[in-house]
């Protein structure tokens, strides 16, 4: 074996703590499943509470976790990647469990506002747990192994989703939930390295307001805005706070530099100022194209909600297939080329489902083999997107980095819903075939947007393991 092969070998250890870290992308992706299936008979047990106000089972999970993500990524820092990880797989158990035994309204809302805080921690530590474990030229592997566990969790929870609600009712999915967080503890304990002496380094008092303030304001503004109404009182108010905090934490995280909670200095690496560009508008792409998705198939092609979910599925199928590959791929050849052309094909594709769809189905014809191509482009954008935003960052950053990049993707995410709601308006049915059209171009164009983004960064030649 040679010098190279030995050096670039990934050692077993590694895949056992990337197991843990992707078992925390699977909790948040039943989480969001699962509060969605789970919400017409949340509605029943609370009919005494408006809609409006329900909606926050979501929306208010969503704002903490934003919110919160960037005061977890800077306590990992400070205490140790597994001391936070495994205190937020605890808070979120038991925030489920909280939400399992709700009486009232405004119990599961401030219980779900519990697991959001929990879930805080999960995504953005758990990869600066992992990544370290790999050589750095296998980390875009690393990567590509823990978005297949992303995609494959996106198939299977619709459906074991669907029968826990129908057999366990709606507080049954939450039992499920804390159970899970309580076997990952138990792994997260076993599997991961102990932490070092917590270091003893000042907190931003500051900064932490402005930038729950800040990242949770966001949040609030792209899931509440659509519903609330763009001129109204409540967004209008909104918009002032953000006015105000947002310049405050920037001058502020500027003038204390590295110790700012929010280390703005980050975005000096153009690796990864350009990776998070390129991660938000797929996030835009992704989810301006996936939110009105199964009302189309629903109300224009007369789809049953089953039939749709497995339709939909298709993309994260073909996703998994080929992510250990485009990972390797990109340990090759770099991932900046692999997000690029990922941008293209999923651009290309999306484009061409917006001409050919029309009112009649066409699923052999359009949706499989567009689908199929689709979720090959997403996988190469939108996966590799965060090995370029975190390639070359030094291990010790990987915490508060993946924390920052993590809040972008979700706003990112709240902005892709909030266009395609904007386009729809209250248009539905087969008279709104044009306004899909143009969602779908809209998607496409944030794909398209986000390849070229990353050739803003040229990565240095990447050794061939």
């Amino acid at each position: 074996m040679t010098a190279d092969a030995i050096e670039n070998r990934i050692p077993r250890r590694a895949w056992l703590v990337l197991g843990v870290a992707s078992a925390a992308v699977v909790l948040t992706m039943f989480d969001a499943t699962f509060v969605t299936l789970a919400f017409p008979e949340i509605e029943t047990a609370f009919d005494d509470t408006s809609r409006a106000v329900l909606a926050w089972v979501s929306t208010g999970f969503f704002v903490a976790t934003a919110g919160l993500m960037l005061v977890a990524g800077r306590l990992a820092d400070r205490l140790g990647a597994r001391r936070v990880f495994v205190a937020g797989l605890i808070i979120y158990g038991v925030g489920a469990v909280a939400v399992a035994c709700a009486p009232w309204a405004w119990w599961l809302l401030s219980a779900r506002a519990v697991q959001g805080a929990g879930a805080a921690s999960l995504a953005p530590v758990s990869l600066a747990m992992a990544l370290p474990e790999f050589p750095t030229s296998r980390r875009s592997s690393a990567i590509a192994a823990w978005a297949v566990v992303g995609a494959l969790s996106a198939v299977a929870a619709p459906t074991s989703g669907a029968v826990v609600v129908d057999v366990l009712g709606w507080r049954g999915p939450f039992v499920v939930l804390a159970a899970g967080a309580g076997v990952m503890v138990v792994l997260a304990v076993r599997v991961l390295r102990p932490d070092g002496r917590a270091k003893r380094v000042r907190i931003d008092w500051v900064g932490v307001p402005l930038t729950i303030a800040a990242a949770g304001g966001s949040a609030l503004l792209v899931g509440q805005g659509p519903r609330w109404g763009w001129g109204a009182a409540p967004t209008l108010a909104t918009l002032l706070v953000l006015a105000a905090v947002v310049p405050s934490l920037v001058w502020w995280s500027l003038r204390l530099g590295e110790r700012a909670l929010f280390d703005v200095g980050l975005f000096r690496h153009r690796a990864y100022a350009a990776g998070c560009a390129a991660s938000v508008l797929t996030q835009v792409g992704f989810f301006c194209f996936l939110f009105p998705s199964p009302l189309f198939f629903t109300s224009v092609w007369g789809y049953s909600v089953l039939a749709a979910g497995f339709t939909l599925a298709l993309q994260q199928v073909s996703a998994a297939v080929v992510g250990m590959p485009v990972g390797r791929l990109a340990d090759r050849v770099g991932p900046g080329r692999v997000v690029f052309v990922g941008g293209l094909i999923a651009a290309a594709s999306l484009w061409t489902f917006a001409l050919r769809v029309g009112p009649e189905p066409a699923f052999a014809t359009v949706v499989l083999p567009l689908f199929l191509i689709m979720g090959i482009g997403m996988m190469m954008n939108g996966s590799i997107s965060t090995s370029a935003a975190l390639h070359g960052l030094p291990d010790e950053a990987l915490p508060r980095a993946g924390a920052a990049y993590y809040v972008t993707r979700r706003l990112g995410s709240g902005l892709g819903v909030a266009a395609a709601v904007a386009i729809l308006g209250d248009r539905t049915g087969p008279d709104a075939l044009d306004r899909y059209r143009v969602v779908w171009v809209v998607a496409g164009a944030a794909y398209l947007a986000s390849g070229l983004s990353i050739l803003w960064w040229r990565s240095e030649p990447v050794r061939k393991a």
